[in-house]
């Protein structure tokens, strides 16, 4: 009796229709986060906002230095006319990660929104932001 040759073949690995989807779609989501403007990023609505006891220049310069890290850019503007300043945090693509809108509301006060891409109000989001304003002045 002689041994039959049998050669099994192996299928191909397939992605399913859904898996396919389901990367396609986070590919897009990315893109489109990869892409934020720091001045899109501000018309969201803010992941949180605070008020401090601190001139607005004081509080925006202390959130630049704060905010410095070799992985990210930091542009302050300041607009002393209306009193208020701008903190844009983004990659080094340009991309946005996250913005603050810093106004002095009184004599005393100051108000901070901040806005980030991983999310808006309710979300959670930008809780270490919160943590470098904190530092920075006293909430009330």
């Amino acid at each position: 009796m002689g041994h039959a040759y049998v050669e099994k073949f192996r299928r191909p690995v397939h992605l399913s229709a859904m898996n396919c989807r389901t990367v396609l779609a986070i590919a897009a989501l990315g893109a489109l986060t990869a892409c934020q403007s720091p001045s899109g990023l501000a018309q969201k609505g803010p992941a949180w906002t605070a008020v401090y006891q601190v001139p607005y220049q004081t509080m925006a310069n202390c959130i630049v230095e704060r905010e410095r890290l070799p992985w990210v850019k930091v542009t302050p503007s300041f607009y002393p006319r209306e009193r208020r300043a701008t903190v844009a945090v983004t990659a080094p693509t340009g991309s946005a990660i996250g913005v603050y809108e810093i106004r002095q509301i009184s004599d005393r006060n100051t108000e901070v929104a901040y806005s980030s891409i991983y999310g808006g109000p309710g979300s959670g989001a930008g809780g270490d932001a919160l943590d470098k304003a904190n530092g920075c002045g006293n909430p009330t």
